[in-house]
């Protein structure tokens, strides 16, 4: 019994000693990858391209520890960032959203709860409250809705089946590009097909993390209040309409 205790706590040990590095390098990798970040907002492209070249071996690495099966859905952004910074072609906000991108799904990787990935997912629950009240949505906010989608977007589609990620990227493709009736149909059709889903079979088979399941929840939180915006939109318009 004595012996059983003392292999349990060496055990403990061991893994209490290999963890604290861990945590201590993706907390070191997470700063550097922040810098990049900075350097791409200020527009240094060089600098941020560098400081990306720098930290990729370590933000593989903490990646390969934690969810190694992710691996290549790192990988992929990473190339993104350092293939088009340099490219004129490509505009300021494109570049600064695939940056935001990288940090939110390295963040989502080695933090079981991925606050930023919350964070961002906030802000645009915050985006749709505030234009729920109003008749009307203009291109701005349109644009506002669709790039935070599209930051929170690659940590999605890691979890979601991909026929279901499909359709859900490409209502927010068309979102604000068709009118305001097609719309609201769109989005009530999709808001039908996700209230069927059994949220418990998919938290117990697919979705085994909280993390994951409660990005399920949001999901359906953004197609209810998507489609309302849609329906206030295809209202005021109907009046405008009936008015004239």
């Amino acid at each position: 019994m004595r012996i059983n205790s003392i292999i349990f706590f060496i055990i403990i040990i061991c893994l209490f000693h290999q963890t604290i590095p861990l945590a201590v390098q993706a907390n070191t990798t997470s700063n550097e990858l922040y810098t990049f970040e900075r350097y791409v907002q200020e527009q240094r492209y060089p600098q941020a391209i560098q400081k990306l070249e720098q930290i990729e071996d370590s933000l593989i690495t903490s990646v390969q520890k934690t969810q190694p099966a992710r691996v290549e859905n790192l990988e992929v952004l990473i190339n993104n960032n350092l293939e088009h910074l340099l490219k004129e072609n490509i505009t300021v906000t494109e570049k600064s959203k695939m940056a935001q991108q990288l940090v939110v799904m390295y963040d989502a990787l080695i933090n079981s709860d991925a606050p930023l990935w919350h964070r961002w997912k906030s802000d645009l629950e915050t985006n749709i409250h505030t234009i729920l009240t109003e008749k009307s949505i203009d291109k701005k906010q349109t644009d506002e809705i669709v790039y935070r989608w599209e930051v929170i977007s690659p940590v999605l589609s890691m979890y979601l089946p991909e026929e279901e990620y499909n359709e859900l990227e490409l209502m927010f493709i068309n979102f604000g590009h068709i009118n305001v009736e097609e719309q609201h149909s769109e989005l009530q059709s999709v808001f039908n097909q996700m209230s069927l889903i059994n949220l418990e079979t998919i938290q117990n088979s697919q979705f085994q993390s909280y993390s994951q399941w409660l990005m399920f929840i949001v999901i359906g939180f953004i197609f209810l209040t998507l489609s309302y915006v849609g329906w206030v939109r295809y209202k005021a318009e109907s009046s405008v309409n009936h008015t004239n």
